[in-house]
Parts: structure tokens; C-alpha cells; sequence
């Protein structure tokens, strides 16, 4: 298994965030609810990974369903 770049995570973070047209305080309040924690760098590994899941599993809003 090949290390995760934390920098490269966040930047996928980040344009799904986009796609999904979410704010940054749309995030803060899921990894709040989620993992406890306030910021993506303060996730460990595994959390930053599942938190990137999450996003690309949900449908892309201007589907509108």
C-alpha cells in the first residue's frame, strides 16, 4: 500500500467540496458532527480518507435528485 499524501488528499477534499457546492463552513460542520475535530489537517489518515469517501459518494447537486 503506497503512503498518502495528506496535501494531495485535501486538494481532492477540496474540489469535491466544489462539485458539491459546499462552503467551508459546510465542512467544518461535518468533521465536527463526524470525527470531533474543527479542520481536515487535524484528521488522521484514515478519517481524511473516509471524510473523501464521503464526499464522492454523494450525488452531484445539480442533478437536482
Amino acid at each position: 500500500m503506497e503512503p498518502v499524501n495528506f496535501s494531495e488528499v485535501i486538494a481532492q477534499t477540496d474540489v469535491e467540496m466544489q462539485r458539491l457546492d459546499w462552503t467551508t463552513d459546510q465542512g467544518r460542520e461535518h468533521l465536527i458532527k463526524n470525527y470531533g475535530k474543527r479542520s481536515r489537517t487535524l484528521l488522521t489518515k484514515v478519517q481524511l480518507l473516509d471524510f473523501l469517501q464521503y464526499l464522492q459518494s454523494q450525488p452531484d447537486p445539480l442533478a437536482g435528485f
